[in-house]
C-alpha cells in the first residue's frame, strides 16, 4: 500500500503533510497512518499541529484525524483544506487554545462534523491516550505505527457526541 491509495495523497502533492514522524502504512493491513503537521495555509503558526490521522486504503477520507489548533477561528480553514478527504461519519478530534476549559463541542460544516476540545498544554497524544480510556503502559511500548493503530481504533468505538453548535455559536463561546 501507499500513499497514493489514500485520502493522504492529495494532502501530499499539495505539500501540507509536513514534519512526518510517520508517514506509511500502520500495523493493520490496508490503513495508512500519519503523525506531523497539516499546513493549513503557508505560514508555519498555521498548521494543525501534533497530528495523528488514519485512512484506509482504496477509502479518499480519513477515517481518522486528531491535532491541535491555535485558535478557534481556525476551523474553517482546517475544513477547507481537508475538503472532500472529511466524511460525515469521520472521528475527527481537534484540541483548540482558546476553547474554555471543560467546553466540548461538535461544530458541524455542512454534512461533516468535528469534535472541539479545549488544550491544556499537554500533548494531544498525552490527551488522546486519557479521552479514548488507551492503556498507557501497553502504549509505551508500541512504535509510532501502532499508536496511530490504537488511538484510530479508540477513536472509531468512541460514542459521546458532544453538544452540538454551528461555527458562529462556538465562535461566539470563546
Amino acid at each position: 500500500m501507499t500513499i497514493e491509495t489514500t485520502a493522504f495523497q492529495r494532502l501530499e502533492a499539495e505539500d501540507r503533510l509536513v514534519k512526518p514522524a510517520h508517514k506509511g502504512p500502520t500495523h493493520i493491513a490496508g490503513r495508512f497512518g500519519f503523525r506531523g503537521e497539516i499546513a493549513l495555509a503557508q505560514e508555519p503558526e498555521l498548521n494543525l499541529t501534533a497530528v495523528f490521522a488514519a485512512a484506509e486504503d482504496g477509502d479518499k477520507t480519513l477515517s481518522f484525524l486528531a491535532g491541535q489548533l491555535a485558535s478557534f477561528k481556525e476551523l474553517p480553514a482546517l475544513v477547507e483544506v481537508l475538503g472532500d478527504a472529511m466524511k460525515p461519519d469521520g472521528k475527527y478530534f481537534i484540541y483548540v487554545a482558546d476553547v474554555k476549559r471543560g467546553d466540548r463541542y461538535q461544530v458541524g460544516f455542512g454534512d461533516k462534523s468535528v469534535n472541539v476540545l479545549p488544550y491544556d498544554d499537554v500533548s494531544v497524544y498525552n490527551e488522546l491516550v486519557d479521552f479514548l480510556y488507551l492503556d498507557k503502559t501497553k502504549m509505551k511500548k508500541f512504535d509510532t505505527a501502532a499508536k496511530i493503530d490504537a488511538i484510530a481504533d479508540g477513536a472509531a468505538k468512541y460514542g459521546e457526541i458532544f453538544p452540538k453548535v454551528t461555527y458562529e455559536e462556538g465562535l461566539a463561546q470563546i
